[in-house]
């Protein structure tokens, strides 16, 4: 592989590439379950003295929903970090060591693009569980 011949290429799709879309944030539903059920008093219509008394204990399932958040990242993401690792191992390799010996340079421009690309992919991905608060079924 000839790095010298991708670098110019590699520069101009790395400023043309926009950074904005690095995520993208999902919402994976896990399931429900049921918790401490719901209970209310209710009024059947019965009065004492013209006042209406509650006369009627009511319960209910409660339920909680459980899911996931997600930020993945975007195809342009991904693109734009491999892109941003090539000038960084390009840089790291020398323009003057790629033009002299393109085969030379390629251990120094492999290892940085490598590290590069390891410490990125680290930040791809994050995962939060959430519950959602408690829904009475009536």
């Amino acid at each position: 592989m000839r790095i010298l011949a991708a670098l110019p290429m590699i520069i101009t799709a790395t400023l043309s590439v926009s950074e904005e879309a690095n995520a993208e944030s999902i919402t994976v539903p896990l399931g429900w379950g049921n918790i401490t059920p719901c209970s209310r008093l209710t009024n059947s219509g019965s009065s004492i003295f013209g006042d209406s008394i509650p006369d009627t204990l009511e319960t209910a399932d409660q339920r909680v929903d459980a899911y996931a958040i997600v930020d993945a990242p975007t195809v342009a993401g991904i693109q734009n970090d491999i892109q941003q690792c090539a000038v960084q191992g390009a840089a790291a390799a020398g323009i003057t060591a790629i033009v002299a010996s393109p085969a030379g340079a390629m251990p120094v421009f492999q290892a940085q693009f490598e590290n590069c690309l390891q410490s990125r992919a680290q930040n791809y991905f994050s995962l939060q569980l959430q519950l959602s608060e408690g829904q009475c079924m009536w």
